[in-house]
C-alpha cells in the first residue's frame, strides 16, 4: 500500500488525515503547526495510538489461549505430535515416539476437495444496457485472477482453515509497474488479529482488523523517512534480547522471530546484527458524518463532485446526495512506540481489504478452530497406543535371583544379551531366572489403536468411502449414502469459502471500477488455451467499465465434486430411458453437469445441434443472431424452392391438359377431313348429275350420299364449296340409323340422254 520509490506521497496524505482527525476529536491544530513537532507526535495522534495499541493488545491477550491452541493444531498436521516433556519421558523408559499421522489424510482430503473444484463466477449487469461492460469486467476479472494467481492464494487461505479455523485474503491496489494495479496475497493467520466481539461471517461488524509484520529497520525506514527516530526508538524501547521486541507478541505469531534470534545468538562469528521492527498494521472504523448517493446506478456510492457519472445522474433527477453518519475505513500503521501513519481508507469499498475465510467457532467467545482440534485426543491416543505396542513386542522382562548372574556379568551385559533374538544366557546353579515379556497385551493396544483410526474418520466426516477405500458397502447405493454422509459432515466448511470467494469478488470488482481507468488490452485463454483479446476503456461507451456498476455472483459450486457425480451419473440413467428426441433435447444439460475437459464446447456444439440454448442466458450472442439470420435465409429459401415446385407441377399439369387437348383435336380434324372428303364426293357427283337427273331425284340422290357421309339429319345448311374443301368442320359422330327399304338403283340413262 507504500510507494518506497515517492516517500513524499506518504507525507502529503498524512497532513490530510492529521488535519482531519482533529477536527473529528474537536481538538485545536495549532500544535502541528509547531516546527519542533512532527504532526504524528501531536496529542490527538497520540491519543490515537493509544487507543489502536490498546486494540492491539487486548485482543493479543484475549485471544493468546486459542491462537497457542491454534499453533498446537498446525503444529499436529506437520508430525509434531508430542511434547518436549513426553518425549523426554518416553526416553527414560526406552520406548519411541512414533506419530502415525492420520487427521493429516483427513486435512488433506478435504483440502484436495477444494483444489480439485474451485468456484466459477461472472458479472451481471443492474441495466440491460450495461450489458456489455458487465462482460468486459468479467473477463478482466478472469485476467486478474490469472496473473494474480487467486485460485492458489485462496486454496493457502482454505488450508488455514481446514488446520486452525480461520484463514486470510489481502485484495487491495498497488503502484507497480510490472505487475497488475490490484493484487490478491494470503496473509497468515499467525499475524492477523480481529475485534473478537463480531460474530458476522463476512466481517461487516467488525471495529478493526490488525496485521503485525516484522520488517528490516532499514526497509521501515525507507517506507517513512520522515519517522526514522521513531523506528529507531522502537527498536531498542521495550523489553529486548540483543534487538529483539518481545513485550508485544505471541508463540504463534514470533516462533520464527524466536528462532532466528536463537540461532543468532548460538553462532560465534556473526559480525552484522539483523535489527528488525515489529509494523502493526490496523484498519479500524471510526463513526463520520459522509455525503451519499441515494438512488440511480451509484445508489451508496460516496458522492465524488468531480465524478461526471455522478453529475450526470443527480441532474438526470435518477439520484440525489444525502448527508449521513456511517462507520469510515481508516488505515494506521504504527510500531509499538509511535505512529508513523494514518489516514481515511483509499478505497471506495470502505471495506477492510482482509477477507477471513472462517472455518469452525466457538458457541462461548467465537474464536475459531479447524478439523484438527476434534481430532487430537484421539491421535494421541493412537500414538501412544503405538508406542506402547512396539514397546512390549521389541522388549523383555527377566526376573532372577540374586546371584544368578555369572561373576563375569554385569547387568548392563546381560540386559544386552536379552535384547538380542539370538540370545544365550548362562546362570549359576540353583538360581531361578524367568524371561516375561507380556506378549498377551501388545494385541489389545493394537485393537484399541485400530478402532481410534476409525474413529478419526467417523468425527472428521472423511470416510474410506470417500478416499476410494475398499469397504463392508458393497452396492452402489451404500457407497454413494456414505460418500454424501461425509459430504455433508464436512459442508460448512465448503460453504463458508464460497461465502469468502463472493466477499473478495465484490471488493475486487469495486476495486475495478475504481482503478482501471486507462484504456487496457489484455488476453484471456480458455480451457484449451486458446487466445481471446480483449479491449476495454477505449472511449466506446460500450467497453466504460467504470460508466456503470455490476453485481459479482457465484455461478456454481464445483467444490460438490462428489455429489455432482452423483447428479450426473443419476441423470444420464434416467436419460437413457426415455424417448430419443426427448434424450436430444436434455443432453446439453446432462453434459453441462458433467465434470470433464471441455464440456463448455461440447454443451456448444450439442446446442448448436438441438437448437437449445443457453438457460442462463439473457441476451443473444453474435452466434445466435447470426444462426438465426441463416436460419432465416434458410427458410426464404426453402418456400422459394416449394413455390418453384408448386409451380412446375402445375406447368407439368397444363401440359398434360394441352396435349390431351391437342390429341383430341387431332381425332376431331381426322374424322371432319373425312366427313368433309365424302361431301366433296358427294358434291361431285351431285354436281354431274345435275345436268341429267330432274332435281327430285338429285335431292334423293344427295341426301342418301348424305348421309353416307356422316350427315344426322336437321336443316339444310348453306354448304361453301370453296371452304369445306380446306377446313373439315367438326362433326358429331351420327346416331344409328335404322334399317329403311334398299333402293333401287336408278336406272341407266342413255348415252344420248345425256348428251346436250
Amino acid at each position: 500500500m507504500f510507494d518506497i520509490n515517492d516517500p513524499s506521497s506518504t507525507e502529503v496524505k498524512r497532513d490530510g488525515a492529521v488535519a482531519r482527525m482533529v477536527d473529528t476529536e474537536g481538538v485545536s491544530t495549532g500544535a502541528e503547526t509547531e516546527a519542533k513537532f512532527h504532526p504524528l507526535d501531536a496529542q490527538p495522534m497520540q491519543m490515537l495510538w493509544s487507543t489502536l495499541i490498546s486494540y492491539y493488545r487486548q485482543e493479543l491477550e484475549r485471544q493468546g489461549p486459542n491462537r497457542a491452541m491454534q499453533a498446537l493444531d498446525a503444529a499436529y498436521y506437520d508430525n509434531d505430535q508430542w511434547s518436549d516433556e513426553a518425549r523426554e519421558e518416553l526416553d527414560k523408559r526406552g520406548q519411541a515416539a512414533i506419530a502415525y499421522n492420520v487427521i493429516a489424510q483427513t486435512c488433506n482430503w478435504v483440502i484436495g476437495s477444494e483444489k480439485r473444484g474451485r468456484t466459477d463466477f461472472k458479472v451481471l449487469p443492474r441495466g440491460k444496457e450495461d450489458a456489455k461492460a458487465a462482460e468486459s469486467k468479467t473477463k478482466f476479472l478472469k485476467y486478474l485472477s490469472d496473473v494474480n494467481r487467486d485460485p492458489f492464494h485462496k486454496s493457502s487461505a482454505f488450508e488455514d482453515m481446514v488446520k486452525v479455523g480461520v484463514g486470510w485474503l489481502e485484495r487491495g491496489a498497488q503502484d507497480a509497474d510490472d505487475e497488475e494495479v490490484i493484487y490478491c496475497r494470503t496473509e497468515s493467520w499467525r499475524n492477523m488479529l480481529f475485534d473478537s466481539t463480531d460474530r458476522s461471517l463476512d466481517g461487516k461488524g467488525m471495529r478493526y482488523v490488525i496485521r503485525s509484520r516484522w520488517v528490516d529497520e532499514d526497509i521501515a525506514i525507507a517506507y517513512f523517512p520522515d519517522r526514522q527516530a521513531a523506528i529507531c526508538n522502537s527498536i531498542t524501547s521495550a523489553t529486548t534480547v540483543g534487538s529483539y521486541d518481545m513485550l508485544d507478541g505471541d508463540i504463534a505469531m514470533d516462533q520464527a522471530e524466536y528462532e532466528r534470534e536463537d540461532t543468532i545468538g548460538s553462532t560465534a562469528n556473526i559480525s552484522v546484527r539483523r535489527k528488525r521492527v515489529r509494523l502493526i498494521e490496523i484498519w479500524y472504523r471510526m463513526p463520520k458524518m459522509m455525503e451519499k448517493m441515494s438512488g440511480g446506478m451509484f445508489h451508496g456510492d460516496v458522492y465524488d463532485k468531480d465524478n461526471a457519472d455522478h453529475k450526470a445522474q443527480i441532474m438526470a433527477g435518477a439520484a440525489r446526495v444525502n448527508r449521513k453518519l456511517e462507520m469510515r475505513v481508516h488505515v494506521a500503521v504504527m510500531t509499538t512506540t509511535a505512529l508513523l501513519y494514518n489516514d481515511a481508507s483509499p478505497y471506495k469499498h470502505n471495506r477492510f481489504p482482509f477477507t477471513p475465510v472462517w472455518g469452525y467457532r466457538r458457541d462461548d467467545n467465537g474464536l475459531p478452530y479447524g478439523i484438527i482440534r476434534g481430532l487430537r485426543d484421539i491421535q494421541d491416543d493412537i500414538n501412544k497406543r503405538a508406542s506402547k505396542a512396539l514397546a512390549i513386542l521389541s522388549s523383555n522382562k527377566v526376573i532372577m535371583d540374586t546371584g544368578a548372574l555369572p561373576d563375569d556379568w554385569t547387568l548392563d551385559d546381560f540386559a544386552a544379551e536379552v535384547a538380542r533374538p539370538d540370545a544365550i544366557i548362562q546362570k549359576n546353579a540353583g538360581k531361578e531366572m524367568k524371561l516375561d515379556v507380556d506378549r498377551d497385551l501388545a494385541p489389545a493396544h493394537l485393537e484399541l489403536m485400530s478402532r481410534n483410526i476409525q474413529m478419526v474418520q467417523q468425527v472428521g466426516g472423511v470416510t474410506d468411502e470417500q478416499m476410494g477405500k475398499s469397504t463392508n458397502a458393497t452396492s452402489g447405493k451404500a457407497i454413494l449414502a456414505r460418500q454424501e454422509q461425509g459430504s455433508l459432515a464436512t459442508a460448512k466448511l465448503f460453504d463458508n469459502q464460497r461465502l469468502a470467494t463472493q466477499l473478495d469478488g465484490e471488493i475486487t470488482l469495486s476495486l475495478v471500477e475504481q482503478y482501471v481507468t486507462e484504456q487496457k488490452e489484455f488476453r484471456i485463454t480458455n480451457q484449451r488455451g486458446t487466445p481471446e483479446f480483449v479491449t476495454m476503456n477505449d472511449g466506446l461507451p460500450e467497453n466504460d467499465i467504470t460508466r456503470a456498476k455490476a453485481d459479482f455472483v457465484i455461478s456454481e459450486a464445483d467444490w460438490r465434486a462428489t455429489m455432482r457425480q452423483a447428479a450426473s451419473e443419476q441423470l444420464t440413467d434416467m436419460i437413457k430411458n426415455l424417448d430419443p428426441q426427448v434424450s436430444l433435447v436434455l443432453l446439453d444439460l446432462v453434459v453441462d453437469s458433467m465434470d470433464i475437459e471441455n464440456r463448455d464446447e461440447m454443451v456448444k456444439r450439442i446446442r448448436g445441434i438441438n437448437g437449445m440454448k443457453d438457460p442462463d442466458q439473457t441476451e443473444p450472442t453474435p452466434e445466435d443472431i447470426a444462426a438465426q439470420q441463416a436460419k432465416q435465409a434458410q427458410d426464404a429459401q426453402q418456400q422459394q424452392l416449394v413455390q418453384l415446385q408448386m409451380e412446375e407441377q402445375q406447368a407439368k399439369t397444363d401440359l398434360a391438359k394441352a396435349n390431351a387437348g391437342k390429341a383430341n383435336a387431332g381425332a376431331d380434324l381426322t374424322r371432319a377431313q373425312t366427313v368433309a372428303a365424302n361431301m366433296t364426293g358427294a358434291l361431285a357427283a351431285m354436281t354431274a348429275a345435275t345436268q341429267v337427273i330432274q332435281m327430285p331425284t338429285i335431292a334423293k340422290v344427295a341426301d342418301g350420299l348424305l348421309v353416307q357421309g356422316g350427315w344426322t339429319g336437321g336443316q339444310p345448311v348453306p354448304i361453301n364449296l370453296p371452304a369445306m374443301q380446306g377446313i373439315a368442320p367438326q362433326v358429331q359422330p351420327a346416331p344409328p340409323v335404322p334399317p329403311q327399304a334398299p333402293q333401287l338403283p336408278a336406272p341407266a340413262m342413255p348415252e344420248q340422254a345425256m348428251q346436250p
